[in-house]
């Protein structure tokens, strides 16, 4: 036994010294190169991201089968209120939110529901917005904003996906509708589609303004307006943007530069000229929400 594990080590010891020779024998072998990167890859071009929308001043000439105006009539003297179609009532019974000890929120039924609408998206469908239904909070994600020859409307989605864009034509069946304070929205829907191709999207209607904002005229419905920067979007003031009219120094509007924007660093800076068209919000203001950077444009003073 002790021979067998002497003669064992010494083979080991002679396999290592064999393997040391054909190393050292080898010497250093010349590393392959690649061919020179500059004959594949170039330095690059430096440019603006374009994000060209189509716009026109040609109103639009249809509507779904409830025209989008007719919808928002039912939320006529309902300063905080949600309603549903008959066949579709509210789970609860009653006053739904108790802890409200000022009024009483009992949830409404609307004779018109479910009813199709149909309008042009104007918003990029990541518009976030919070609100209360019934006295529980409800995060939407997607919201976004459609308009068809009567007006527009704010739609409260659920969802972190964009199925269309700015200049698609959507239609909707509206199955309960809420106001809360100045918010005007669908608040269920089903049956959501995308009516045009990809290839084939609507110009934006817009009005061209001078004067500043009129909630019951200009809410949810696109607006153009033109001047100077006097308050730049920051992460300070929440994106907002002030601007100027360069006819009338007494006339200004606010305006909005959506999150997604705002942390891509997108927002002029104070004494810039812009034109901004985009659909009028009324949240803790009225004001214009840019939502995709084809909405500003620089204009040279």
């Amino acid at each position: 036994m002790l021979r067998s594990r002497f003669v064992g080590s010494r083979q080991l010891r002679l396999s290592a010294f064999v393997a040391l020779l054909m190393v050292g024998s080898t010497g250093c072998v010349e590393p392959e190169r690649g061919e020179d990167p500059g004959e594949y890859f170039s330095d690059g071009d430096y440019g603006q991201v374009q994000d060209p929308i189509a716009f026109s001043t040609s109103p639009y000439d249809f509507t779904g089968e409830l025209p989008i105006a007719d919808l928002k009539e039912v939320f006529a003297d309902a300063p905080v209120w949600v309603g549903f179609s008959p066949g579709e009532p509210y789970p609860v019974s009653g006053d739904c939110d108790p802890q409200r000890d000022f009024d009483v929120t009992i949830p409404g039924v609307v004779d018109e529901l479910p009813v199709e609408i149909e309008g042009i998206v104007t918003t990029h469908p990541r518009y976030f917005q919070k609100v209360s239904v019934c006295g529980v909070e409800q995060r939407y994600y997607g919201s976004y904003t459609l308009q068809d020859s009567s007006g527009g409307i704010l739609v409260l989605k659920a969802s972190r996906i964009a199925g269309f864009e700015i200049g698609d034509r959507v239609r909707i069946s509206a199955r309960a509708v809420m106001k809360n304070f100045d918010t005007l929205a669908v608040l269920a829907y089903s049956d959501e589609e995308v009516i045009n191709s990809a290839d084939d999207r609507a110009p934006v209607y817009y009005e061209e303004l001078e004067r500043a904002f009129r909630p019951t005229d200009d809410v949810y419905e696109v607006r153009r307006v033109t001047g100077r920067v006097v308050l730049e979007p920051t992460n300070q003031n929440f994106n907002e943007m002030r601007v100027q009219s360069l006819e009338d120094p007494n006339v200004e509007w606010l305006a909005s530069v959506d999150a997604e924007l705002g942390r891509r660093g997108v927002g002029p800076k104070v004494g810039e000229v812009v034109q901004v068209t985009a659909p009028v919000i009324n949240s803790f203001g009225v004001r214009l929400l840019i939502s995709a950077l084809g909405q500003l444009e620089y204009v040279d003073p």
